[in-house]
């Protein structure tokens, strides 16, 4: 029940990072079960009860998240979008202490340039995303449509497993993300005019994001096993990025457009927000590392404890 609630509790954190420009998958590295969880998901066929009792509690927290935290973080975003901004940057900035075990002392040339590389590249979709917010879709037909938002979809979950890699950017990038929430608006309003069309192209880009999600789980967990301090660069790369991108992009665009001139308050309570935000994170990291270090150093003092009981 214990581990129940933890996981539900992380899934929870982990909706309120979909919600912003951080990404779910950030927030599970900086947490410590970004690994469990891409194994959890490529071995879902092999193990399904195991799966299924790790993921079940994350996935029922990150659908609580976003419901009940998806109004507020919006108002938020809406009153004061770069404090708001700031705040998120600095809990994912003061995160960046879980790094410290994976890259202390090893980066390489190949490790720099993949940090470099994956940096390059979400802070490319922010950019993309700036400049092309808005879309419809192409003119290849209905059936065309459907196969073509299957593809979008599939790409768009890598999102869901690449941390820093926000599926709201890159959606924005390529000019779909407003066509995608408006189908689902109409979806779910039950709005009679072509519904069954709608469903149906809002349904293949969920079956290609499913297809996706599998997929490159299971080439994350390769990743992993075989290339773990690389990826692990690669992916400190996508993070540093996104919090880049948090401040240039298609969403944030016109908080930028409505500024009036150089606003010096609006200015200094992001730095106090960006500071905040950083404390809380390393905080709360520094905390649990700890603990748990000491919960290490008690189960090995026991062990030595019961060996030398055995021994006499």
């Amino acid at each position: 029940m214990k581990r129940f609630f933890k996981l539900f509790l992380q899934g929870i954190v982990m909706g309120f990072a979909l919600i912003t420009a951080i990404g779910g998958g950030t927030i599970a590295v900086l947490m410590g079960i970004y690994d469990d969880m891409v194994f959890a998901v490529a071995d879902f066929t092999k193990n399904p009860k195991k799966s299924i009792s790790f993921l079940g509690p994350i996935l029922l927290g990150v659908f609580t998240g976003v419901a009940v935290l998806i109004y507020p973080i919006k108002l938020f975003l809406e009153f004061a979008p770069f404090v708001a901004t700031s705040l998120f940057v600095g809990l994912t900035l003061g995160g960046l202490y879980v790094f410290k075990e994976t890259t202390h002392k090893k980066s390489n040339t190949l490790n720099i340039i993949l940090l470099i590389l994956g940096l390059l590249l979400v802070a490319g979709i922010g950019v993309v995303s700036w400049f092309n917010s808005s879309a419809s879709t192409l003119d290849i037909g209905l059936v065309g449509n459907i196969f073509f938002l299957a593809i979008i979809g599939f790409f768009a979950s890598s999102a869901l497993v690449a941390p820093g890699i926000s599926g709201t950017l890159f959606l924005l990038s390529i000019g779909y993300f407003n066509y995608l929430l408006d189908l689902a608006k109409k979806v779910l309003l039950f709005e009679q005019e072509n519904w069954w069309t709608n469903f149906g192209l809002l349904a293949s880009f969920g079956i290609g994001l499913l297809i996706g999600f599998f997929v490159i789980s299971k080439l994350f967990k390769y990743l992993l096993t075989k290339h773990r301090t690389a990826t692990y660069f690669t992916i400190l790369g996508w993070i540093i990025g996104s919090m880049v991108i948090c401040y240039f992009n298609g969403d944030i665009k016109n908080a930028y457009l409505s500024l009036e001139g150089f606003e010096i308050w609006t200015l200094v309570f992001s730095l106090l927000a960006l500071g905040v935000g950083a404390l809380i994170s390393f905080s709360l990291l520094k905390f649990v590392s700890k603990k748990e270090e000491n919960l290490k150093l008690e189960q090995n003092t026991e062990r030595g404890d019961q060996n030398d009981a055995v021994g006499n």
